[in-house]
């Protein structure tokens, strides 16, 4: 019983510490850990939160770029750091939900490992086609490869993208041919020059491309359609249902960070992504404005999770 009683004492010293602690949130610099280089779409994201969070709670947001081992990197960092608040992550998609599941060595687990606080993007991503792929919408592609499996090419810049047309094998039961390229930009050469059919990529990566008419978009993937891009259908709308292979960006603190704080935060970061001027450059460089609470973010996490582990075993990938 004594046991109880002061577990109770120091549980009930939690609670009355920790909004006080939040209203004094932040005393120092925080630090946000990136895991792809300076100049990426998310290394931009993070740098325009860190400068409203700055100008919000006058204290310096630091980014910081640790790239590796396809991003995760960064996040088995913010794992193994201290939950005070002071050191924050920006998870992706494809360091929390698909990469995990194409690595032999776990560096950590997305759905235990991690404080979520809240979602700041969406990166919508695009099928593409080049001028050697004579069909021009979706349909005409699933027509042909389910009649010729293997002749249709895919140029893979990136394991997200590779897990995109894995899910639409699966979804539309056809078989294209994947080719390694380096990166989404290397892709594209080839898909234009007609080397390589097909692509995926983020709607942001190839807006160029797409709008001098050198690579077509035959649907977004997503299960609405994208402001960008209003003319493309979705996957859905385009005869392939049950689809939907969406790119996010949100901020993950280590597991164990204080709710204050997390709350304190997730409150801030819902009130900057309702900023025009704020969507407005997320919105010019390919990226959907969106937010969330803590726990809608976990379960996304979660679900999203599952889905492409499922996918990833469905398609016989191998982890690296």
């Amino acid at each position: 019983m004594k046991q109880l009683v002061a577990a109770g004492m120091v549980f009930m010293g939690i609670l009355a510490v920790s909004p006080a602690l939040a209203t004094s949130y932040p005393e120092k610099p925080v630090h946000i850990v990136v895991g792809y280089p300076p100049g990426g779409a998310s290394d931009i994201v993070a740098r325009l939160l860190a400068q409203e969070l700055e100008q919000v709670n006058k204290q310096s947001f630091v980014v910081e770029n640790k790239p590796g081992v396809g991003g995760m990197l960064s996040l088995a960092t913010i794992a193994k750091s201290e939950p005070d608040g002071y050191v924050l992550g920006l998870g992706v998609s494809g360091t929390l939900v698909t990469g995990p599941h194409l690595q032999k060595n776990a560096l950590y687990n997305p759905k235990t490992d991690f404080t979520p606080i809240g979602m700041v993007a969406k990166v919508p991503m695009v099928l593409l086609a080049g001028p050697s792929l004579k069909e021009t919408t979706v349909e005409g592609l699933v027509k042909k490869a389910r009649e010729n499996p293997g002749d249709i090419t895919f140029a893979s810049g990136a394991q997200a993208f590779e897990l995109a047309m894995q899910l639409l094998h699966s979804r539309a039961g056809i078989k294209t041919t994947s080719v390694p390229y380096k990166g989404g930009a290397a892709a594209s050469i080839d898909v234009i020059a007609g080397r390589a059919d097909v692509m995926v990529d983020s709607i942001g990566a190839q807006q160029a491309n797409i709008k001098d008419g050198k690579l077509r978009a035959l649907a977004v993937l997503d299960g609405s359609r994208s402001p960008v891009l209003p003319d493309v259908p979705t996957m859905a709308e385009a005869g392939v249902p049950n689809y939907d292979a969406v790119g996010w960006i949100a901020v993950m603190a280590p597991k164990g960070a204080p709710h204050g704080i997390v709350n304190k935060l997730n409150n801030q970061i819902q009130q900057i992504t309702t900023k025009p001027a704020f969507r407005e450059k997320l919105e010019s460089l390919g990226f959907q404005p969106a937010s969330s609470s803590p726990a809608a973010l976990q379960a996304m996490i979660e679900s999203e999770y599952d889905k492409w582990g499922q996918v990833v075993r469905d398609s016989g990938m191998q982890p690296n």
